[in-house]
């Protein structure tokens, strides 16, 4: 019969072998997450500040200064005829 061929199994590889591929694996991933939280070339992070606070007489380009805003002219009312 054609389907009575045996294959041979793939050797199971030696516990010693399994162990340093364990220990490579976990090395690898502590060393991926270390590099990502602290990145290599000392990254200094620093928080941004925020925008300006408008001093006494400044109105522009600051928080709270006065906006510019073009209003449209009104339309004519519809009640009239």
């Amino acid at each position: 019969m054609p389907n009575d061929i045996e294959i041979p199994r793939f050797p199971r590889l030696p516990g010693r072998r399994r162990l340093l591929i364990l220990l490579l694996a976990v090395a690898t991933a502590i060393t991926i997450v270390l590099t990502l939280i602290y990145p290599p070339g000392g990254v200094k992070r620093t928080r941004p500040s925020g925008p300006p606070v408008c001093a006494q007489g400044v109105t522009e380009d600051c928080v709270g200064g006065k906006a510019m805003v073009i209003m449209p002219a009104p339309a004519a009312s519809a009640t009239s005829r």
